[in-house]
């Protein structure tokens, strides 16, 4: 019998070179590759601010610590998904709403969502579905209409276009995955993108404890004060090694999977 492996990475020798350096150094997080592995992220998918997280789910779950999500909140959430996209709003007491699918695309059928938003509806949260982009004019359209704010989880949709920006610029914030059956790997690990500034900066600090000064930004090491709720979601140095080089054959690997 022939077996058929679910997912199986492709890794070539320049990524495992580049994760041994990273094994050979000093610093194993806090440091130079994963600063450089948000900006080679940010230039692919053409601005905005990334961030780089232990999960696409930790990815979510900042989200909806940014957003306060709490008891009594409830999110759109379309019904076809992994379960993370539910369980990143049910984690803060927030009430997923869900709305079923298109069955063209597997994405969130738009139409339904307006006659289910109430007065406790704080976001939609949508999925590109196996990378098929969503109309994301319409869900802005309909996010203004009501205040909401507009989280994309973009698990499968790295290198995935709406109207020429790239999934997770249309909405407040984007979460990718690198799991690694994904189009890409650092073996576990996400990104949160977000046009913001100000959601990024907030959002940097609480992925690190709620720390107020990151290792390159302290005048005297250990010192520094928290200011706020935060997480240990951060990404480590060899998996931003891994990254980096995954970034670098993306596109032939889109071409050629």
């Amino acid at each position: 019998m022939r077996e058929i492996p679910f997912g199986r990475p492709i890794i070539h020798d320049e990524e495992k070179k580049e994760v041994l350096d990273a094994l050979s150094g000093h610093i194993l997080t806090h440091g130079p590759r994963v600063r450089k592995f948000e900006k080679s992220f940010t230039d692919f998918v053409g601005g905005g601010h990334s961030l780089a997280v232990a999960s696409c789910t930790a990815a979510l779950h900042l989200a909806y610590f940014y957003l306060g999500t709490g008891p009594g909140d409830e999110v759109i959430v379309p019904a076809q998904t992994h379960t993370a996209t539910a369980h990143a709003v049910e984690l803060w007491g927030g009430k997923p709403v869900f709305i079923d699918s298109e069955m063209e695309t597997g994405n969130i059928d738009i139409d339904l969502i307006e006659n289910s938003i109430t007065v406790n509806t704080k976001a939609i949260s949508v999925v590109h579905y196996l990378g098929m982009p969503v109309d994301m004019k319409k869900i802005r359209i309909i996010a203004k209409r009501h205040n909401l704010f507009v989280v994309e989880d973009c698990a499968l949709a790295i290198g995935s276009y709406f109207n020429d920006i790239h999934a997770g610029l249309h909405g407040d914030v984007g979460c990718f995955s690198f799991y690694p059956v994904k189009h890409m790997t650092t073996g576990e690990g996400g990104m949160l993108v977000t046009k913001h500034k100000e959601i990024a900066e907030k959002i940097n600090r609480q992925r690190a404890f709620g720390i107020d000064r990151q290792i390159t930004e302290r005048k005297v090491p250990g010192v520094y004060d928290i200011g706020m709720l935060g997480f240990n979601y951060r990404m480590s140095e060899i998996q931003a090694a891994l990254g980096i080089e995954q970034l670098k054959t993306f596109e032939w690997f889109f071409k050629n999977s």
